[in-house]
């Protein structure tokens, strides 16, 4: 005969009065990885007073959101781990819990990274002889770095180095500091004209020559020069593999920046960037390579000249959805699927995710040759 056991409504000397439950509904991924894993998996945490909190892994962010249930799930313990002295054979409830944590993948939330080191930004004025002139910065600004960026930051370790890379933010003496569209733009051109004066191969560049070049012919700091090498390749054993798009790319924003509220006509845009990088890597420049960042003006297409545009970045827009939209709206009351979809992409975990944004905001119609469009949906915008 099998050996009874007696569940039983602990009373209050027995539970226990330190202990709080919280049950997690893991995803998929996340579940096997945690089984998976041979040496452990750290999980984190992160969020200051008033955030949102998010549960991060080595490569991943994930939101948490509190999930009433409708059936009350209950906290058992044995007697060994009670405060009372029950029977042997007991199990006592401890603890109703009526909600659990919902565990959902979102996007890293890197939009105070901004705000956070506005003022703290690299400038030409320093690069000088005192290129990390304490003086420079202004006093009341707190200098943050890499650490203490880390833990405020609600992003995946990976995720957060990878923000460091693309937002191009500079690691100088220990503080981090981020370098400017227009002279990372400069740089850049720098290194094309370097590459053709001094006769170095586009393939296999040899990473410390190239910075001394800079740092003599340019006055472009070695220490800055290595870390944008890095954003934009890779540098192994002395040799620099440079992404010759990315950088091609970054040169044509650096143009197009000061067009924010002066437009410039597509060709002309195109000639002077051309002529920026050279006849080397001419053939990589296009239109194209600029989605997300720019405009084309409604009122010059169709025109025998070539359309004007203007800069429009993503990275101004608001990481909040609902006040992404408002501000897309504001800006035009209809796009075309195209357009929106580019000023979407790096609030949306992914396409279907993005799918879900534009049938919550926006309102989708279709013209007879096919082409899609959105408009603000009532009572969003």
């Amino acid at each position: 005969m099998s050996d009874v056991v007696s569940l039983r409504l602990a009373s209050q000397t027995e539970k226990s009065t330190t202990t709080q439950y919280r049950l997690l509904e893991l995803p998929p991924d996340l579940c096997k990885l945690i089984e998976s894993a041979s040496s452990g998996v750290r999980l984190e945490i992160k969020g200051r007073e008033g955030d949102d909190a998010v549960l991060c892994t080595e490569n991943k962010t994930y939101a948490l959101r509190s999930v009433n249930v409708s059936n009350s799930l209950h906290v058992t313990t044995g007697p060994e781990d009670s405060l009372g002295s029950g029977p042997g054979n007991s199990i006592f409830l401890n603890e109703g819990i009526h909600e659990i944590m919902e565990i959902v993948p979102t996007v890293p939330k890197l939009d105070r990274l901004r705000g956070i080191l506005r003022g703290s930004e690299y400038g030409e004025e320093e690069w000088d002889n005192d290129m990390r002139n304490e003086e420079s910065l202004d006093q009341e600004q707190r200098r943050y770095s890499r650490a203490e960026l880390a833990q405020i930051i609600q992003a995946s370790d990976v995720e957060f180095s990878n923000a460091l890379k693309s937002s191009h933010i500079l690691e100088l003496d220990g503080i981090m500091r981020p370098l400017p569209l227009e002279q990372l733009s400069k740089i850049l051109v720098y290194v094309f004209t370097s590459l053709i004066s001094y006769g170095l191969p586009r393939k296999q560049i040899p990473a410390s020559r190239l910075a001394d070049i800079l740092e003599t012919e340019h006055e472009v700091p070695s220490a800055v020069t290595k870390q944008v090498m890095n954003w934009f390749g890779s540098v192994s054993d002395g040799i620099w593999d440079m992404d010759e798009i990315q950088s091609v790319r970054h040169v044509g924003l650096g143009l197009l920046r000061p067009h924010m509220h002066t437009p410039i006509g597509e060709d002309v845009l195109l000639t002077q960037w051309k002529t920026a990088v050279g006849d080397a890597f001419a053939h990589h420049v296009k239109l194209s390579l600029l989605r997300g960042e720019y405009l084309i003006q409604p009122n010059t297409v169709g025109r025998d000249q070539s359309p004007d545009v203007v800069y429009f970045s993503r990275s101004r827009l608001p990481i909040e959805p609902l006040q992404r939209f408002n501000e897309l709206f504001l800006t035009r009351t209809r796009w075309k699927e195209v357009e929106m979809v580019a000023f979407l992409e790096d609030i949306a975990v992914d396409k279907k995710d993005c799918d879900r944004l534009l049938i919550k905001y926006a309102r989708r119609s279709a013209e007879k040759d096919g082409t899609v469009y959105y408009t603000a949906r009532a009572g969003y915008v």
